[in-house]
């Protein structure tokens, strides 16, 4: 069930990213566009990057709590669903319910990749082979999640000081790619770039993690 929710939320996120191609195609390479992107990617960044300091206060990109109780209900029914149908029915569902929101959470990293890849004059067929690549790198870590969740019977959960770190990680990171693709778009296809930005920010993220131990490090 597990991983039919990860591939459910795969193809969503497949859907969701083919949107955002077709939108950025229409406009083609007109340059206020990029520049809104990236501008839009910073805006989201900072916003992770203060959950980071101030964890679900004011606005964030977390699931709302008003829809959590919601989600539960779902889940608790699952487990007591009798028939396998009904099961797998309720696990597609339950995907695509949750992702509806984590759609709104995560918008930034496709939005970001979908304008950089429509940047560069490539077959159809080629950008959605880019899509594809995407979502198997999103979904191997969901895989990898759900497995350690079983094999654990769920005694290893996410920390708040965890999801923290993560929040600061993807904040930084796309910090970085909204800077560059609203000021210089160009140097996106650099090699040496696309080393930078990844390590940059978990070097950054391990020093503010450091330097903010002692005052924000003790949540858990």
């Amino acid at each position: 069930m597990g991983a039919i929710f990860i591939l459910t939320s795969g193809v969503v996120y497949f859907a969701f990213m083919a949107a955002w191609l077709n939108v950025f195609m229409a406009f083609g390479e007109i340059r206020w566009v990029t520049l809104v992107a990236g501008m839009f990617a910073v805006l989201l960044a900072i916003i992770n990057i203060k959950d980071y300091f101030l964890f679900r206060q004011g606005v964030t990109l977390s699931i709302p709590e008003s829809a959590k109780p919601g989600l539960y209900q779902r889940v608790t029914g699952l487990i007591r669903a009798e028939r396998m149908p009904t099961l797998i029915v309720g696990t597609l569902l339950l995907a695509i319910a949750a992702n509806a929101y984590e759609l709104l959470c995560t918008v930034g990293f496709p939005m970001l990749f979908t304008r950089v890849l429509t940047l560069n004059a490539l077959p159809m067929g080629t950008y959605y082979l880019y899509l594809v690549f995407y979502n198997v790198i999103y979904v191997l870590p969901l895989l990898t999640i759900v497995g350690v969740f079983t094999l654990t019977l769920g005694s290893r959960k996410l920390s708040e000081a965890e999801g923290r770190l993560l929040k600061l990680l993807s904040g930084l990171m796309m910090l970085g790619l909204g800077l560059l693709l609203a000021l210089a778009p160009e140097r996106l296809d650099h090699l040496l770039t696309a080393l930078a930005l990844p390590l940059g920010a978990v070097g950054l993220t391990f020093l503010i993690h450091r330097l903010s131990r002692g005052r924000f490090g003790s949540r858990r």
